[in-house]
């Protein structure tokens, strides 16, 4: 593994994903300061999940022609735009308008993820995604919070910072990151669809799909729930408490994925940590169905905090290592676009069913989920290093 080259991506990962989640949670305020209704609220959040479900393999495709830096470089100026943007924007057409660049150029995650795919060996790709993922989750600790802190002095400012944050992330791209190119290919050019009808390959997108399906259940009925279910110190959950639940998965998946990936999969190998991961995920969030206090709530958390913080990386390197290096951008541009289409579609469903009081339902489609992701495994190891 090449550590010199791991620290940059990992670096300017972080400062992608805190600019972000220093956005979202101050996007839905922001949006109402103009006249958004909570409609509109809904339309502006899923905007971005649009316009990234069809840019992903175009991304993909050409992170794979060019190199990985020069589409990081694209996304981060389209971020750096769009939320320039958000702070400025004189009406709600502007805040839509952000948000669509901001999807259109939506490349920065498949890129950094490619990027370790040419700076790893495989034996190594599960915890490197793992390195990723924990500065992921590092972000969206630290973010929330500093909008929430940033907010008490005007709703632009969170947006303003995040503006900064995307410049140094896209100096820090200019200056500290080596450039990679994937392999030469000798195959011709492969439609994102007939990714799925490689050997192996299609199973564990489908795995990843339905992963994201359980993971996006989850984060966007969450808050809902626990208002509905639970009470601390005599009052129901509200935006507090539900932060510190979510603080507590976050910090539950930093010391998964710093401490504890790296030694399972070096045991017990990628397809093995999956199956195994989705079974104690899915366990956690089916346990939230009978959950109506604090101690089963902190177990049930745990569990699905465990598996989904092992099960992620561990998935992905399987992915990566099932396609040639020449592909690598073609396949992570595929698995944005899953996740856009669980971010759509989730958020409709989890909202619906504990809209009707079917709370218990909500819980069990998370765990069910995973079961599918579970059961969908492929038979045998699937590893493409040549092009």
């Amino acid at each position: 593994m090449k550590h010199s080259a791991l620290f940059p991506i990992t670096l300017i990962a972080f400062l992608d994903v805190l600019a972000f989640a220093m956005v979202m949670p101050m996007l839905p305020f922001y949006a109402q300061d103009l006249g958004a209704t909570p409609a509109q609220v809904g339309a502006l959040i899923a905007t971005y999940a649009v316009f990234a479900l069809f840019s992903g393999p175009l991304l993909g495709r050409a992170a794979d022609r060019f190199g990985r830096k020069p589409i990081l470089l694209l996304s981060q100026v389209g971020s750096l735009l769009g939320f320039a943007m958000l702070a400025l924007a004189p009406s709600l057409v502007w805040l839509f308008v952000g948000r669509a660049l901001d999807g259109v150029t939506a490349g920065n995650l498949l890129a950094a993820r490619a990027y370790i795919s040419d700076v790893t060996a495989p034996k190594d790709r599960s915890a490197a995604f793992g390195l990723i993922a924990a500065a992921f989750g590092f972000g969206y600790l630290v973010g929330p919070a500093g909008s929430a802190l940033l907010s008490s002095y005007g709703h632009a400012l969170p947006l303003w910072t995040a503006t900064a944050l995307a410049l140094l992330g896209l100096i820090s791209t200019l200056v500290m990151l080596p450039s990679t190119r994937p392999l030469p290919s000798v195959e011709p050019p492969l439609p994102a669809r007939l990714l799925f009808q490689l050997p192996g390959v299609g199973a564990r997108l489908a795995q990843w799909f339905a992963f994201l399906i359980a993971f996006s259940l989850f984060t966007s009925g969450f808050a809902m729930y626990a208002e509905r279910r639970l009470d601390w110190d005599g009052h129901a959950f509200g935006p507090i408490e539900v932060g510190v639940a979510l603080a507590w998965l976050g910090a539950l998946g930093l010391v998964a994925q710093l401490v504890v990936l790296r030694r399972v999969v070096a045991r017990f190998g990628e397809a093995r940590v999956v199956e195994v991961s989705a079974v104690v995920a899915a366990i956690g969030y089916g346990l939230l169905a009978t959950t109506h206090d604090v101690v089963l709530l902190a177990l049930a958390l745990s569990l699905a905090g465990l598996g989904v913080s092992l099960l992620r990386p561990a998935l992905l390197g399987l992915i990566s290592n099932a396609v040639p290096p020449s592909r690598q951008g073609l396949v992570f541009g595929v698995t944005n676009s899953l996740q856009s289409i669980a971010l759509i579609l989730a958020p409709l469903v989890a909202g619906g069913l504990i809209h009707v009081g079917w709370i218990a339902a909500w819980a069990l489609c998370c765990a069910a989920a995973l079961v599918v992701a579970r059961l969908i495994a492929p038979r045998g190891a699937v590893v493409a290093t040549a092009a």
